[in-house]
């Protein structure tokens, strides 16, 4: 990507080019999408994943239960769009680095308080960790080594991420990979895992570990994802034609549902697909909801990195002990997503933000102010 570049004659130039740059407004649309997301990921795990798998929580009556998981793959793939927006900003190991900063110290902060909160209170059935376990998960093999337990299941999206965006680092880094380059990539990353699952992965087969692995240990299963996310991008920016898009979303909702983890997700996420392809072609929304719900909108988008760690075993310990003390379902879910939601800002305010803030400046230096620009 070639960048125009500036000549400032003096400093005092350079200080008013920096005051009068104006900023990109933040448009609410993708606020919105990510508070669908995290939205969508706290109800599925409040009312079935955790009542099926933790016995003592009684199940919401069915029209209330959210039974189609499809709020993790959204974030992934907002991820993926913003991940295509920003790799051209920085040098590819500057940008890798501040991906990492971004989501490393909160990830491994939240472990840490999961790990310690099961420990002394969870209730009966729900798993104990080893120190084995919270090693695996605070290096990022809980997803390759089969023996370590999840701390917490909803994790199983920071390996994929860090894996996409060590892939994504490494072929912006090359310079060759560029255009209908790029678009080549791209169909490979979707259409060879794909081809490997339907011919030595299927039903009745016996699959060798290390190819499960190579598919289901890396996160490769998932990179359809974040590539959802690049694929919308390129062609918001007129680098992909709405052809090549619209093939390539198919082939993408193609591989979600025969990729494991088996779902009935695939309908959700494909009317997710195309809200975040709204977003990306008119991201300013306009209209009575966004004014009156624009300050929560923003703030619970703003904290959904955190909530989204810090919910599924927080918010089960505490629904657990409330229905062990007769709370019905109307009073656990609710103080489960309170839970996640205190939680979630917590850890956004007090380790995500700062930690990021300062590694930030190791990473991303800023230049001296009287510093002036080379003569040409």
């Amino acid at each position: 990507m070639v960048q125009a570049q500036e000549v400032v004659s003096s400093p005092v130039a350079a200080a008013d080019s920096e005051k009068t740059k104006p900023r990109k407004p933040r448009y609410i649309s993708w606020d919105a999408v990510r508070v669908i997301g995290i939205f969508a990921v706290l109800s599925f795990h409040a009312t079935l994943l955790a009542p099926l798998n933790l016995p003592g929580l009684d199940l919401p009556p069915e029209p209330l239960r959210m039974d189609f998981p499809f709020g993790a793959s959204v974030l992934i793939t907002v991820s993926g769009y913003f991940a295509a927006m920003t790799i051209g900003k920085h040098s590819s190991l500057r940008w890798w680095l501040r991906r990492l900063a971004r989501l490393l110290p909160a990830f491994w902060v939240a472990v840490l308080v999961i790990f310690a909160a099961t420990q002394l209170f969870a209730p009966e059935g729900l798993p104990r960790h080893t120190y084995r376990d919270l090693i695996g998960n605070l290096a990022l093999v809980h997803l390759l080594v089969p023996d370590i337990a999840y701390i917490d299941l909803a994790h199983w999206t920071v390996p994929v991420q860090v894996a996409g965006f060590t892939v994504i680092a490494l072929l912006a880094a090359s310079k060759r990979v560029r255009g209908n380059v790029a678009s080549a990539v791209m169909w490979a990353v979707l259409l060879v895992p794909l081809a490997i699952r339907y011919l030595f992965m299927g039903p009745g087969d016996i699959v060798p570990t290390w190819l499960s692995i190579a598919m289901d240990g890396t996160g490769l299963n998932r990179s359809h994802l974040l590539l959802a996310g690049f694929a919308i991008y390129r062609w918001s920016k007129k680098r992909m034609s709405f052809t090549q898009l619209y093939l390539m979303l198919i082939v993408v909702l193609f591989a979600h549902d025969l990729h494991p983890p088996d779902n009935d997700a695939v309908l959700p996420y494909a009317v997710a697909l195309v809200l975040i392809c709204v977003a990306a072609y008119e991201p300013a929304w306009n209209g009575r909801v966004f004014t009156v719900l624009e300050r929560p909108i923003r703030w619970l988008a703003g904290i959904s990195y955190g909530v989204y760690l810090m919910h599924y075993v927080m918010g089960t310990i505490v629904a657990r002990h409330l229905a062990d003390l007769g709370v019905p379902w109307w009073g656990w879910v609710p103080a489960w997503f309170a839970t996640a939601i205190v939680l979630g800002w917590a850890l956004t305010k007090f380790v995500e933000r700062p930690a990021f803030d300062f590694l930030n400046k190791w990473i991303t230096p800023k230049k001296p102010t009287g510093a002036t620009s080379p003569a040409r």
